[in-house]
């Protein structure tokens, strides 16, 4: 309910808080319980026997093996700027490191609950990732703090894109040419001296200019047809106040966008073919729960 769009349209309807939210089921709330009970470790004591780092890109790889050691499927760093950074929050370190965990593709098959449970599952996995290798970074000396559900003050898409996990989709998310759309992530923002990846193109958003099937498939006709260029980087704006009927203010999970992207054939082709032979039998701006 911190979203200004959110919470207006929720005001409107005269209820208190999004009906997504309050229709979840046991395992979807336990795996929000668990990023709120990680929310008070996000940061803590630096160890004050520092860690001499003599090369920043050695440390680079041993963070990553380390990332990768905890869980994640992914991981990157970039150097924190300020359009990262939520309004208004004190986030007074140098490097951001994200590391992701890859959703499992297959659940599409099984219905709107199944595709939320693991959503929020890979959320609270991240959480845990994130808190934990924020914990290795202050036991070599060096400040950190852990960015996730639970709490976190910095924006993922610009830092997913400077870090080279991919490009800018139609549908607003970034795609990255193994898992598609289809990760989440948790975050480290630290002093710790590191190398920052670099961002990489790959043909994403060519092939998006000409493929309208996240278009096709939103039930709120919420995604654009035309972009916007911010800090030189061209992206669509999807219009809230049409997307939020179907993905806030309803019981069931939507995510049709980043299901019906054709960057997930690649992994899952078998998958792919079938949830979409079953999106063109419904109609393909039916609302999930069909």
């Amino acid at each position: 309910m911190s979203d200004p769009v959110l919470a207006s349209m929720v005001r409107a309807m005269g209820l208190e808080t999004a009906p997504h939210y309050t229709a979840a089921t046991p395992n979807i709330q336990a795996y929000r319980n668990r990023w709120v009970e990680l929310a008070p470790f996000r940061d803590g004591p630096v160890n004050s026997q520092r860690h001499e780092v003599s090369d920043p890109a050695e440390m680079t790889k041993q963070i990553k093996a380390k990332a990768m050691e905890l869980g994640a499927a992914i991981v990157g760093v970039c150097r924190l700027r300020p359009h990262m950074i939520d309004l208004g929050a004190d986030v007074p370190h140098e490097f951001v490191i994200a590391a992701c965990v890859a959703e499992d593709y297959e659940k599409v098959l099984q219905g709107a609950n199944a595709v939320e449970e693991e959503a929020m599952r890979v959320y609270a996995n991240c959480a845990e990732i994130a808190t934990d290798l924020a914990a290795y970074v202050r036991a070599l000396g060096f400040p950190a703090r852990a960015h996730h559900n639970g709490a976190s003050e910095i924006q993922a898409i610009p830092i997913f894109y400077h870090v080279g996990f991919g490009e800018l989709g139609r549908h607003g998310s970034l795609i990255n040419e193994k898992y598609g759309a289809s990760f989440r992530p948790g975050f480290v923002t630290t002093d710790l001296p590191i190398v920052e990846d670099r961002p990489r193109e790959f043909g994403v958003q060519n092939f998006c200019m000409n493929c309208n099937i996240c278009q096709l498939n939103c039930p709120g006709d919420a995604i654009p047809q035309d972009y916007v260029v911010t800090h030189g980087v061209k992206r669509w704006l999807i219009d809230l106040e049409k997307c939020y009927p179907y993905s806030r203010l309803r019981d069931e999970y939507c995510h049709l966008c980043v299901d019906v992207c054709p960057y997930n054939v690649k992994s899952h082709p078998e998958s792919y073919r079938t949830f979409m032979k079953q999106r063109k039998q419904v109609g393909y701006k039916t609302p999930k729960s069909w």
